[in-house]
């Protein structure tokens, strides 16, 4: 006296093969949808302002900022997108963070605020975000440096 599995109905088969497909849509229209803007993509579009997610090569060093708006000193060099696309200043906040031993032909990785220029745009972490708490890393040698978040401020 086994028990015998009931047969499936139509419908029953239906709903078997439409929930696989619906669950499948929704995770590659949510990964579409949660994709990072890349800096080549954000000079491509002339965005005046974004956040990008990114990394590259560094192509040069350059001298901080002389006299830098933000009251924050700051480490600068030109990288090249890990596409080979775009090249431009990247600016990492070093007031209340670690500094950076930045090498030429090194990569670095980086979340951060991307800015518009005619040479490639600049890109600063961290960045003050809308909440008014600064945003972004930066991945350099294996290690990700954050700002310091005491006081409020950087």
């Amino acid at each position: 006296m086994s028990k015998r599995a009931p047969d499936l109905t139509w419908q029953d088969s239906a709903i078997l093969i439409t929930i696989p497909i619906v669950v499948f849509a929704i995770f590659i229209f949510a990964n579409y949808m949660s994709s990072d803007l890349v800096v080549s993509e954000a000079y491509q579009q002339r965005l005046p302002k974004a956040e990008v997610r990114d990394g590259g090569d560094i192509t040069q060093l350059l001298p901080p900022d002389p006299t830098p708006a933000s009251g924050t000193a700051s480490q600068r060099c030109r990288v090249r997108t890990r596409d080979g696309q775009q090249e431009f200043t990247f600016k990492f906040n070093i007031t209340g963070s670690e500094t950076l031993k930045l090498q030429v032909g090194r990569t670095i990785q980086f979340f951060g605020e991307y800015k518009f220029d005619e040479q490639g745009g600049v890109v600063q972490a961290p960045f003050k975000g809308k909440s008014g708490r600064y945003n972004g890393w930066a991945v350099y040698e294996n290690h990700r440096y954050y700002p310091n978040q005491k006081d409020g401020d950087l």
